[in-house]
């Protein structure tokens, strides 16, 4: 018995010996594939955290990354918690990843925690595959859809009316809040077909759900990169599904009623397009109920601050240009008058305006990285090697300002986009506002037609200008959940001419 009872106290031992020696092999075998791969270079990161508290404080996430790249080159890769990212700047790379190898990577992330637990694969944001590509080509079909595009022109001639009838009066609305309302109203109508009054209170707690629920469902939440976090975080989880839940059910009922009228009629929004399919079509084309509401949350919270955001930063160059905003103008009236609205066809008779509108853009577009992109296999970039289901940011920034194709790339010059006929065209990468490849931007084909619209109305019928037009308006920026975002656009006021 003793002998049997050494030989049980050695056995512990030797399973405890061999499972610390199979630990071993297994971690020096993952660091050995690890040197298979030619990873680019990076700082060092703490233990757990990485690198995410060297991304923190003003002026924000942005331009943390790029006092990284000016110490580690165009590629490089960060550790922000428990995920490898790796940054891709400058012309070449960017050509190569989102056009030469675009289909390689048009994969999401969506198994991150607030994406996997909120999205659950669906929508146009974060989903991939055969659902993705489904929504994409139906959200592309409707936006150049004549019929659709029209329905969207009168909304929008009419949203003007309410937001110039506000900034004439004594308001109780900031210039900021009204922009909100028209891009909201705007993506409304062409989702949806409607439009709300501003004092709405459907609206108002639409608008406000959807913020909230943005707020949480934004990439940098810290759960996504720290998920041992999430049981702190529970409670505002709780709260974005609550606030999805809300707006969910505000969106069915819309969807009920135009099911319940005549479908004889033109299709002239989304929703329409949607209730027009028989069930087994939308089954087939992977169109399901879930998916469109979901793919409609995606376009407001999305779209609402890109078209705010974008247009404060236009509004703000036409101040620090005023030659050019009288050129615009001058421009306009010679075209249209003044007792008609501008339309999105008057562009071919603008060509100045829609070049300043292209030249405030390729300056100040408040997008400056892609949400992540996953390569679906192992690929090169710079001679490089990105593993598959790595975690990849790409810059749109810094390609517009590019001196190898833009001519004094940081003056501002709105005739260089006059200069570009039809012998001449840019490499695909060098003007990507909306990004490019297969993940580009799929509401790029609206946020034309607002941007230009709406500018070239505010143009026709106020003088842009500031509270102080003697002191120059300062264009700091911080960079925020969604973008750069102007810190000085309050100082920016819209005048009559006979005040």
């Amino acid at each position: 018995m003793e002998n049997d009872t050494s030989s049980l106290g050695v056995l512990p031992r030797v399973l405890g010996i061999s499972s610390v020696g199979v630990v071993c092999i297994l971690l020096m075998l993952k660091l050995g594939n690890r040197r298979q791969y030619k990873l680019p270079p990076g700082p060092w990161a703490w233990p757990v955290v990485g690198n995410l508290p060297q991304l923190k404080g003003n002026p924000g996430f942005y331009y943390k990354v790029l006092d990284f790249r000016e110490k580690y080159g165009d590629i490089f890769r960060l550790q922000m918690g428990v995920h490898n990212v790796i940054f891709v700047f400058g012309h070449r790379y960017v050509q190569e990843l989102l056009c030469n190898k675009g289909e390689l990577i048009t994969k999401r992330p969506n198994w991150m925690y607030i994406p996997d637990k909120l999205l659950h694969g669906k929508g146009i944001v974060w989903s991939f595959g055969e659902s993705w590509r489904t929504m994409q080509a139906n959200l592309k079909s409707a936006q150049e859809d004549p019929i659709v595009v029209s329905a969207l022109q009168r909304h929008l001639a009419a949203e003007y009316e309410m937001f110039q009838s506000h900034a004439k009066k004594c308001s109780s609305h900031t210039l900021e809040d009204l922009i909100r309302q028209v891009a909201f109203n705007f993506l409304s109508s062409f989702l949806m077909g409607k439009r709300y009054s501003y004092e709405d209170e459907d609206m108002v707690k639409i608008r406000d759900k959807l913020a909230d629920f943005s707020r949480c469902m934004a990439t940098a939440n810290c759960v996504n990169f720290l998920p041992f976090l999430a049981t702190l975080e529970r409670a505002k989880i709780k709260e974005a599904e609550d606030d999805q839940d809300f707006v969910f059910s505000q969106f069915r009922e819309i969807l009920q009623e135009k099911s319940n009228t005549s479908r004889t009629g033109l299709l002239s929004d989304f929703f329409q397009i949607y209730l027009s399919k028989s069930e087994n079509e939308r089954s087939a084309d992977g169109m399901t109920e879930i998916d469109l509401l979901r793919t409609t949350v995606d376009m407001f919270v999305a779209g609402t601050d890109n078209l705010m955001v974008s247009t404060k930063w236009i509004l703000m160059a036409l101040v620090k240009y005023p030659d050019v905003q009288s050129k615009c103008r001058s421009e306009i009236i010679e075209a249209v008058g003044r007792d008609q609205r501008v339309q999105s066809e008057d562009r071919q008779r603008t060509p100045y305006t829609l070049a300043t509108i292209k030249e405030i853009q390729r300056m100040y577009s408040p997008v400056t990285l892609t949400p992540f992109h996953c390569p679906e296999q192992d690929i090169t970039v710079g001679g490089y090697d990105i593993p598959k289901d790595s975690f990849i940011m790409i810059d749109c920034r810094a390609p517009c300002k590019n001196g190898q194709f833009w001519k004094n790339p940081d003056v501002f010059s709105p005739d260089r986009f006059l200069d570009l006929n039809g012998t001449q065209r840019l490499p695909e990468t060098c003007f990507i506002p909306y990004g490019t490849g297969p993940r580009y931007c799929i509401g790029k084909y609206i946020a034309d037609i607002f941007l230009y619209m709406f500018t070239a109305n505010i143009l026709q019928n106020f003088q842009i200008t500031t509270r102080n037009p003697e002191e120059q308006l300062s264009f700091e920026n911080v960079f925020n959940l969604f973008g750069l975002h102007p810190l000085h656009f309050d100082k920016v006021e819209l005048k009559t001419f006979d005040e």
